[in-house]
């Protein structure tokens, strides 16, 4: 048997902004933020997912940041340049506008990770969220890349009858 989670409050702020798409059909996230702290004012928590589309500083649309120091990372760093920048501050890239971790994804983490206790069944209602957003997501990439489609329905013969 596995140990369980210890019984800590945690927080998990989740907000997303949506805005209507270029041809005003489809809502799409504008930014979206997913992040568990210990409590509901904390300002340092033990992780955040970010999206926001064309993000414009450089840094990838969709990333993780973990408030985390390294030894390691520490010793990277351009004295120069990067004096007191620490390990919380890396954005590391996830998978990009269409294909970045979902709500149910950060749930299933604390979970699987023993951070938090699940409810029985939990794994039908995570696998049903996760299926639904990833459908949207092939959808929308779908619409914006048509080569792509009738390549593929070209190669494996799939007609309008699918």
């Amino acid at each position: 048997s596995r140990p369980r989670a210890a019984k800590v409050e945690l927080w998990m702020d989740v907000s997303f902004q949506l805005r209507l798409d270029a041809e005003r059909e489809h809502l799409m996230v504008h930014k979206s933020f997913f992040g568990v702290f210990p409590s509901q004012d904390a300002k340092h928590g033990l992780f955040h997912y970010d999206y926001e589309r064309d993000k414009a500083d450089g840094y990838p649309d969709a990333h993780l940041q973990v408030d985390a120091t390294s030894e390691l990372f520490s010793t990277l760093n351009d004295p120069r340049c990067d004096t007191g920048r620490s390990l919380a501050q890396l954005h590391f890239p996830v998978g990009g506008k269409r294909f970045r971790p979902c709500l149910e994804d950060i749930i299933e983490f604390l979970v699987v990770e023993r951070l938090v206790l699940a409810r029985d069944g939990y794994e039908k209602v995570i696998e049903a969220g996760r299926e639904g957003f990833r459908k949207n997501q092939l959808m929308a990439a779908m619409r914006r890349d048509r080569a792509t489609v009738e390549a593929f329905v070209a190669r494996y013969g799939i007609g309008s009858q699918v």
